[in-house]
């Protein structure tokens, strides 16, 4: 019976350990990769996606004022509601769960190289283009949509009337 009980101590005592060294690795990475200057990066991307709601509402240039006043309080609310400090718990999480701690270890050796590093500080800028194509993709397929959406309501309607 001791020998049991000494076994599940030595057990539960290793499994602790490894947990804690796989978190312990896991903040190294988020701070190797330098998650939270990606995240300001990532307010700089949408502050020019707001900034282009200018454009496409047509602020005059009389209005200006009013839209950067309310530009200023969605930038504050974005700002607060998707803070590093709010995202960084579930991060943790979402790596913890989707990456063993031997690949948390390989990413961690990776982006600790120059290589790695060059990776890191290009992606925002990837990352920008890339959505600004999507949005542009976006752009070109929303009335396709809006067509088929306003076809599948009218049907709706003939087969709901059906039913009456």
């Amino acid at each position: 019976m001791r020998i049991l009980l000494l076994a599940l101590v030595l057990l539960t005592s290793n499994v602790f350990a490894s947990e804690a060294t796989k978190q312990e690795k896991l903040k190294e990475l988020i701070n190797v990769m330098d998650m939270d200057s990606m995240v300001d990066s990532m307010y700089s991307q949408m502050e020019v996606m707001m900034q282009n709601m200018s454009t496409e509402m047509g602020v005059q240039p009389e209005e200006q004022p009013i839209f950067d006043e309310y530009y200023s309080k969605m930038t504050m609310v974005m700002r607060e509601e998707i803070s590093w400090k709010k995202m960084k718990p579930t991060v943790l999480e979402i790596y913890d769960k989707n990456f063993s701690e031997q690949e948390i270890s390989d990413m961690l050796a990776f982006y600790k190289t120059e290589t790695g590093q060059a990776i890191l500080a290009k992606m925002p800028a990837v990352m920008q283009e890339s959505m600004l194509m999507s949005q542009s993709l976006a752009q070109n397929a929303v009335p396709k949509i809006q067509v088929i959406a306003k076809e599948l309501y009218a049907d709706l309607e003939v087969s709901r009337s059906k039913k009456k």
